[in-house]
């Protein structure tokens, strides 16, 4: 739990200096994400989220609902509309399917267009292309069993280089307690603390 705590309140942390960024200085926001965990380990388009991803993907939209997300971009596979699902529901956003392989499409759509502040749900390989054919440098390839890394892209007006952050979204909801350790209990609703 502590570490969740950490990781949102960093996520909150950033999202914060980016509406700051944008208040003194006009800036587009584009959060990458690969798509949750996968049901199988085919990556054929219809294999749809495991249980976990799809906590993943409720808990982007949890930490994503208030980052002012305009417009959502998905691949036409089924795990990564899957993943961007919550966020859009609740937003009311229909997302844009742009094929996996079509990386300079999204590019140009996501980074040169308008519209606001966007989410792309993207793939291991796809995410790499991307980050370099906006001229935000270059990252590691993504491990197969790797679905936390959220990029986060300020674009500010004016500028051709966007600045880049790396952060660790957790999927876990609850923290878990190791055996033989007691679990904290609930507080009463009128319990005061000090």
């Amino acid at each position: 739990m502590k570490h969740l705590l950490i990781r949102l309140g960093l996520t909150a942390l950033m999202l914060g200096q980016i509406a700051i960024a944008q208040q003194q200085q006009p800036a587009t926001t584009v959060v990458l994400v690969r798509h949750a965990e996968k049901a199988t380990n085919q990556n054929t388009p219809e294999v749809p989220l495991s249980t976990q991803g799809q906590q993943r993907a409720d808990c982007l939209a949890r930490v994503l609902k208030d980052s002012g997300i305009k417009r959502i971009y998905v691949s036409d596979a089924k795990r990564t509309q899957q993943t961007a699902d919550p966020l859009a529901k609740a937003l009311g956003i229909k997302p844009v399917v742009v094929p996996a392989k079509d990386t300079n499409t999204l590019v140009h759509d996501v980074f040169y267009g308008t519209g606001g502040n966007a989410l792309v749900v993207g793939h291991s390989n796809t995410l790499p292309a991307i980050i370099k054919g906006v001229q935000a440098g270059t990252i590691a390839p993504l491990g197969e069993n790797e679905y936390d890394a959220m990029y986060i892209l300020t674009v500010l007006e004016g500028s051709s280089t966007p600045v880049i952050a790396r952060l660790h979204l957790s999927h876990r909801l609850r923290p878990t307690w190791p055996r033989g350790r007691p679990q904290p209990r609930p507080r009463r609703k009128n319990s005061r603390t000090y």
